[in-house]
């Protein structure tokens, strides 16, 4: 009997034709650009001026939080937890004060990491502002 049904559903399956993706399987997901790597001319040195002066200034914060976390005095978890606090405070000041958010600060660092025009922009902004 299993012998008789093995062609009848393989001549079943042929007629069906192939399978059809489900509608949720051919939408495809809508994307969302941060204006600021949707900006025109973004791998120029101009542009990229306000993330290199955040990095920087990012840089020095950190390791003066870092300096700070590895006090001995500083140790205890209610000093930390304080230290930690003013670390995000600043570094919203230090992001805010060149027009940044979170957001667009990361993508503009995952931007930097895989685009060899906007590395050599930051680089060249980099240095600009770290000369001065």
């Amino acid at each position: 009997m299993l012998r008789c049904l093995v062609p009848l559903l393989a001549i079943g399956c042929a007629m069906m034709g192939s399978p059809r993706p489900l509608h949720a399987q051919t939408a495809t997901p809508p994307t969302t650009v941060s204006p600021v790597a949707a900006a025109p001319h973004a791998d120029s040195v101009a542009a990229m001026t306000p993330f290199a002066r955040a990095h920087a200034a990012l840089n020095t914060l950190r390791e003066r939080a870092d300096a700070q976390y590895a006090d001995p005095k500083n140790k205890t978890p209610e000093v930390l937890a304080e230290l930690r606090a003013k670390y995000h405070t600043e570094r919203a000041v230090v992001l805010k004060a060149q027009g940044l958010t979170e957001a667009s600060y990361g993508e503009l660092t995952r931007r930097i990491s895989s685009d060899d025009a906007a590395r050599l922009a930051f680089e060249a902004a980099l240095a600009k502002v770290t000369a001065k």
